[in-house]
């Protein structure tokens, strides 16, 4: 009798919040943090093909391991509305893929994007509703700048883990408002307030959509805003949009990835060929104490949509790029051979 109130609870918390979920039972937290993911576009032939588990064969085994997976979810999930005039790229994918991502171990979902508006405000709520279904938390999006606020949150008998999401890129309409639909702006104010907001339920993991696409190093404002984050409580900061990776810094103790690049993203390009998974685990109190970082080739040309984790010397080299800035004293950084190591301090 208490096993099933214990899976009824979970059920309504799903069904009425849209933003939470639960994780197994153990002493840290187990998260997989991987980059742009867009299902749509050049890769939907593959999708049709071979199914959307055909994307996740390659990471599979390491996100089995994991309590929660997040993901930069660049798409809406819908077949409705019209794709945004004058916008170059519009993308939109089948309402499926959300329970097929649930099936990966896709947990939480970032919706602050420069993407999730591209089919229109019908297209968002229908993502909103299709990840609920699914089971599915998100965050960084929301009906408007109230409820884009809010945290995606993994409930675990070991404690809770809050998620945030921002988005720092154009358009500007994309940015929710007061009574506008639409994705969580991160000015300085705005991150003060959501991260120690989320700090009441747990752990906070945030995560910011900035920068310029295939830079690759990150511009002032992107440390600044991931210095602050951290300084009111994350634990971890991830950026996404560059599509290419960008250095990893510990800053107070606490990692920040400025870009993970790109998971699967339905597009070819000769410049974004590596992205990065990290495996991050957290304790309940809120300290990072090791960080994996598994190579990925994303380079569709090679790889058709399917990341492949670049092991070896290969990674190696890669590893040690991301890293190079870390001092000895922040933490201590090694390679295995077939992922990176980091240690904060």
């Amino acid at each position: 009798m208490q096993r099933f109130f214990g899976v009824f609870t979970a059920a309504l918390l799903i069904m009425f919040s849209g933003v939470s979920i639960f994780a197994q039972e153990q002493d840290s937290h187990r998260v997989v943090l991987l980059g742009d993911f867009l299902p749509a576009g050049s890769a939907a032939p593959f999708i049709r093909d071979s199914g959307l588990s055909y994307i996740f064969s390659g990471v599979r085994p390491i996100l089995s391991t994991s309590d929660v997976a997040f993901v930069n979810l660049e798409t809406p999930l819908s077949e409705r509305g019209d794709p945004r005039k004058g916008k170059i790229y519009t993308f939109r994918a089948p309402p499926s893929a959300a329970s097929d991502m649930f099936k990966e171990g896709i947990r939480v979902v970032s919706l602050a994007n420069n993407h999730i508006l591209d089919y229109g405000y019908d297209a968002l709520d229908d993502t909103f509703s299709n990840l609920r279904t699914a089971g599915i938390a998100w965050t960084g999006a929301g009906s408007d700048s109230t409820s884009a606020q809010n945290p995606a949150v993994v409930r675990a008998p070991s404690g809770d883990l809050a998620f945030l999401a921002f988005s720092n890129t154009l358009p500007k309409d994309y940015w929710a408002g007061k009574n506008r639909p639409g994705t969580l702006f991160g000015s300085p104010a705005t991150t003060k307030k959501a991260v120690s907001a989320a700090l009441s339920t747990g752990p906070v993991i945030v995560s910011f959509h900035w920068g310029q696409e295939l830079m690759t190093e990150p511009k002032e404002y992107q440390v600044e805003l991931a210095h602050l984050a951290i300084d009111y409580g994350a634990s971890l900061v991830v950026g996404h949009h560059p599509h290419v990776t960008q250095p990893i810094e510990i800053y107070r103790g606490r990692p920040i990835i400025y870009s993970l690049g790109n998971f699967s993203f339905g597009s070819y390009s000769k410049n974004a060929t590596v992205g990065i998974l990290a495996l991050a685990i957290i304790t309940p109190e809120g300290r990072c104490e090791r960080l994996e970082i598994y190579p990925l080739l994303v380079d569709n040309i090679r790889v058709a949509f399917q990341p492949v984790i670049i092991k070896g010397l290969a990674g190696e080299k890669i590893f040690d790029l991301l890293t190079a800035a870390i001092p000895p004293e922040a933490a201590e950084v090694n390679w295995d051979g077939d992922r990176g190591i980091i240690l904060p301090h």
